[in-house]
Order: C-alpha cells, then sequence, then structure tokens
C-alpha cells in the first residue's frame, strides 16, 4: 500500500452540511538564532524568506530581548527547566525555529511552544545548510497537512459529492456511503473523531481499495463490501472530511495492524532523520494548495442502541 497525503477539498450533501470558516492551516513561528555568525544569520534570513514566501507558514518579528544560550531538551524532547520559563513568556507564536552551528555543523531545532517540547532537530555540515533548510520544509509541510487535517474549518467547491451518508447511526452500525467526482482527481476520505487524542483515520484510499484516482462521473462506493466502517461503540459526533487532489500525495504517516482495514494517519516524526543529503524542493508546497483551497466537512452522530 502506497503512502498517501492530501491537500484540497468539496463535498456535496442534501441531508446536512458544515459551512464553517477555521483558522488558516499555518502556524506563527518566530525564527531566532542561538549563535550570531554572519552564518547563522544568513541562514536565518534565507529560511524566513522560504517560509513566508511559499506560504508554509505566518513568521512573526524578532523576539525582543531574545535568550539565546537557555535551550536544552531531554532525550524525550523535553524543555529543560530555564527552557520552559522562557517558552512560556512567548504569547504570540505557535512554534520556535532556532538555528545554530556547532563545530562546523548548522543545525535547526523546531520547538512546539504550547507544548515546551522538541518536535525537530537535524543538522548538515554548514556548506549543506541549504538542503538542511529544505529538509526542515519538508517535515514542516507534514505538520502543516496534519493542522489542517484536525483543525481547519470547512469551505466549499464541486470537486466532489458524496450520497448515502446518514446525520445518525446507531453505535456499531455499519456506514457506507458514495463518492462521486465531478472531475479527474485523487481523492481522500478521512475520519476525524470527536476525541482529539484519536488519530484520524484514512478510510479511503485503504488496504482493499488502494487505488483513489476517479475519474469525472465515476462512483465509488467507500467502504466497499470486502471490508466494514462501524459507527463508534460509545455515542460521539465524528467528522468526514474528503479532498480531492490533482497530484497524489506520499507524505502520509501511517500506521496500522496487520489485522486493519485502515490506516491511522500519524503526525510527524518527533525529530528530523540524518539520512543525509536530498534533493532540494521547489517553491510548490502542500501547504500552499491547502491555504487556496478550503475544506469541507460532514459531521454524523453516534447515539447509543
Amino acid at each position: 500500500m502506497k503512502q498517501f497525503w492530501i491537500l484540497t477539498a468539496f463535498l456535496s450533501l442534501s441531508l446536512f452540511s458544515s459551512d464553517r470558516v477555521g483558522r488558516l492551516p499555518v502556524y506563527k513561528i518566530a525564527v531566532e538564532v542561538t549563535n550570531q555568525t554572519a552564518e547563522t544569520l544568513i541562514l536565518r534570513d534565507f529560511m524566513k524568506d522560504q517560509i513566508q514566501s511559499t506560504g508554509r507558514g505566518l513568521v512573526s518579528l524578532p523576539i525582543k530581548n531574545f535568550e539565546s544560550n537557555v535551550w536544552e531538551f531531554d532525550k524525550e524532547g523535553i524543555a529543560s527547566g530555564k527552557s520552559a520559563e522562557v517558552l512560556q513568556k512567548l504569547n504570540d507564536v505557535d512554534k520556535l525555529a532556532l538555528i545554530s552551528t556547532e563545530d562546523g555543523q548548522a543545525v535547526i531545532s523546531f520547538v512546539d511552544v504550547l507544548q515546551q517540547k522538541l518536535e525537530y532537530r537535524n543538522s548538515l555540515p554548514e556548506s549543506l545548510s541549504k538542503t538542511l533548510v529544505f529538509d526542515f520544509l519538508g517535515f514542516l509541510d507534514k505538520k502543516n497537512i496534519y493542522l489542517a487535517l484536525s483543525e481547519t474549518g470547512s469551505g466549499s467547491n464541486s470537486q466532489l459529492k458524496i450520497n448515502s451518508l446518514k446525520p445518525t447511526y446507531v453505535a456499531g452500525e455499519p456506514i457506507r456511503f458514495e463518492i462521486e467526482a465531478a472531475e479527474d482527481n485523487f481523492v481522500y476520505v478521512v475520519l476525524v473523531p470527536e476525541n482529539q487524542k484519536g488519530e484520524p483515520v484514512l478510510l479511503f484510499p485503504n488496504q482493499f481499495q488502494n487505488d483513489n484516482f476517479i475519474r469525472k462521473g465515476d462512483k465509488v462506493t467507500i467502504p466497499d463490501k470486502r471490508i466494514s466502517f462501524k459507527a463508534s461503540t460509545t455515542p460521539s459526533k465524528d467528522r468526514i472530511r474528503a479532498f480531492a487532489s490533482r497530484e497524489e500525495w506520499k507524505e502520509f504517516q501511517l500506521r496500522s495492524k496487520r489485522e486493519d482495514s485502515f490506516y491511522k494517519i500519524l503526525p510527524p516524526a518527533i525529530t528530523g532523520t540524518k539520512s543525509g543529503v536530498r534533493p532540494m524542493i521547489g517553491s510548490q508546497t502542500i501547504t500552499a494548495s491547502i491555504v487556496q483551497s478550503p475544506v469541507m466537512e460532514w459531521e454524523y452522530q453516534t447515539i447509543s442502541r
């Protein structure tokens, strides 16, 4: 089964629909250096420009009286006491990107301000510092897609239609609905559980229906008769989201057990990889496409038997 990621969306449903406008699916990021050298300042400015110009994030103004020598994290990524104190003072940013050079290596660290936790850290020789930035931007794309999937509201266009999805199901009742494409597109359908601790589930494509390219006018039943998707065993209000993309996205991080029919979608890994040099990527990003295209969602309720 290939790994997938996503972007734009629409669905239409006669029974019920939601048209809420949510937050822009990018983070507000502070980009700072922990040792001020000509190299780190150049790298900081390059990274800020890449984040802002490609729509991957909103770059904040420089932090006043920034403390550059307090950044320590344990092996689980949790900030030390002093680092946590400084992070608590950063009220107007979501993330903090730290740039440094150490022993001929360029280092990028990415910190979740609210959770006070290191999410990404990677390094490459200073001569490959721009390649390191592009590695980080790839990580940020995954973060932004997960954010869009989990938190954005919804809008409308005419990419897809959804049929036969009811507003109410009894606990454990099988759920099956139909997707119809208005254009030739790759289609992704995701369940977002009411319980925010539960990972979103990729309903389509799945381990049996792994061809998710749907041509204009075609209809696909999700899931097909080989597998079963059932309403929660406890009362809840869950959401279905569908995304239509002209490109196939392969940035999903997925998890499943051998006996599972569907994949759970995971946030990006806690830290960056050290897999060596990667090709530089262009300015057209998954995130930019998400920003340009709102997400439509539908909520259905599960009631007790």
